[in-house]
Formats: structure tokens, sequence, C-alpha cells
């Protein structure tokens, strides 16, 4: 049977506990019919709560869940149906029946709906932008560097000459005690002098490769980044002089840098 007569339904069994039931003349019923069948789901649901209200028939409470799914509110719709099955243990077992068909039926459309709606696309993350140095500035930067590395190159190979003086120094010292002499009587002095010339030329030769390498790096960065001062905008024209200086003491080299 359409599920608004049970309003008629309701009013036509016995009264509840507290003693009270809408009139049989009572028009509410039938407005509250009328509004839910026009589409006016407000009107009709409160006239329906007010008549619960006062007859606390659980009929009133399954005709608001009626009301709410035939407009197409599912979600509140099936609220109703479940406090009418929470309420209603006495109701007639063909109504509560048809509460719960009702609850199914809505369970099975919005997981219907839920598993063809999209799927949420994520709010894009705003990446801040990376500052994009201008031509000028990265030249600039170059420049910085080859002097840089410049004075670097300088620095090692200028340990390295002086390690390699260090290590001329204590063999020409070896010469001088141990050379000429048929037994050696102190060998743990030889032994260390030994020991301190294996490591300075260990190092010197560490200190070369450092400085040519920097030495490199300074002429490539100085090339790349152009000839005009890091210190000002002039347009005069730099160069970078690397001259070797190879001697009895080992090897070295003069750099110039003129702006």
């Amino acid at each position: 049977m359409p599920a608004v007569l049970l309003v008629a339904s309701a009013l036509c069994r016995p009264a509840r506990a507290d003693g009270s039931s809408a009139r049989p003349d009572d028009p509410r019923p039938t407005a509250a019919l009328a509004a839910c069948a026009s589409g006016d789901v407000a009107k009709g649901i409160a006239i329906l709560g007010a008549l619960y209200a006062e007859t606390r028939s659980p009929a009133f409470v399954f005709n608001q869940g009626r009301c709410y799914q035939k407009n197409g509110q599912l979600e509140p719709a099936r609220h109703r149906f479940a406090e009418y099955l929470r309420i209603g243990t006495s109701e007639p077992p063909e109504d509560i029946r048809r509460a719960q068909q009702f609850v199914k039926e809505i369970d099975d459309t919005l997981a219907r709906q839920r598993a063809a709606a999209p799927a949420p696309v994520p709010a894009p993350v705003p990446v801040a932008a990376a500052p994009v140095s201008s031509p000028g500035e990265h030249a600039r930067t170059l420049r910085i560097a080859s002097v840089v590395l410049a004075a670097v190159g300088v620095a090692a190979v200028g340990a390295g000459v002086y390690l390699s003086v260090k290590v001329n120094s204590i063999s020409e010292d070896i010469d001088k005690e141990f050379a000429n002499r048929e037994y050696v009587t102190d060998g743990a002095g030889l032994q260390r002098k030994l020991a301190d010339g294996a490591r300075y030329e260990t190092w010197q030769w560490i200190g070369y490769g450092v400085g040519v390498a920097a030495l490199a790096g300074a002429l490539t960065t100085f090339i790349l980044g152009g000839s005009s001062p890091v210190w000002s905008g002039s347009s005069e024209r730099a160069a970078l002089d690397l001259t070797p200086a190879i001697s009895r003491d080992g090897l070295g080299g003069v750099v110039r840098l003129r702006f």
C-alpha cells in the first residue's frame, strides 16, 4: 500500500500509552501528504513531527522517512527509518519489514553513488619558483669563484714548494750525518728522519695536485665569467696569467690576476 496511507492507518490504531491520538477529522495528515507530494519537504516534515509529538505514533516517523525518500533526500530518510525501527518495536510486522527494506534500498543507492562519484582532485600545492639569477649576476659569481680558486691554488702550490724544501733539507741532513759512516750508531734518529722525509714528500705532491686543480678551476671559471672586474661595472678587460716556476727545489707557479 502507498506509504502515505500509513498516516491514516496510524490514526485508526488504538491510542498509545499516553492515551492521546490525532482526531479523525484532523486535516494535518492530509496537509502533510500534500506538502510531501508537492516537494515542500520542510512543511511536510514539520507537520508530521508535530503529529508525532502529540500522539507518539511511530507511523508519523515512518512517513517522515518516506517524505524524505520520495524527494531524493536519502541520508535524512535513512535516519528517520532507523529511528522508526528503534521506537516502533510494537508496530505491525509488515511495517517494520517495509522500513527495513527501505533502509536496504537507500544503503544500496548511496553505495552506488559513492562508487560512481569521481575521486576528489587534490588541491594543487603552490611551489615557490626558484630565484633566477641574471646573466650579470651569474658572471659575477663565476669571477668571484675564480679569484677564490686562484688564491687556494697559489697557497697549495706554495705549500708544496715549502714541503719540497723540507724534503731536500732532510735529504741533505741524512747525507751529512750518515753517508760517510761505516756504521750507523743512531738508528732511531735515521729512521725518524726517513719517516719525516717520506711524510713531507707525500704532502708535497698533495699540495701540488690541489694547487694545479684549483688553478685550473680558477682559469676555467674566470673565462666562463667574462673579464670585467667583480667589484665594478667597468667594461675594461682583465686578464689571468699563470706562470709556472721550476727550480732545483721543486715546482711552483706565479698567478697574476689583472683587473
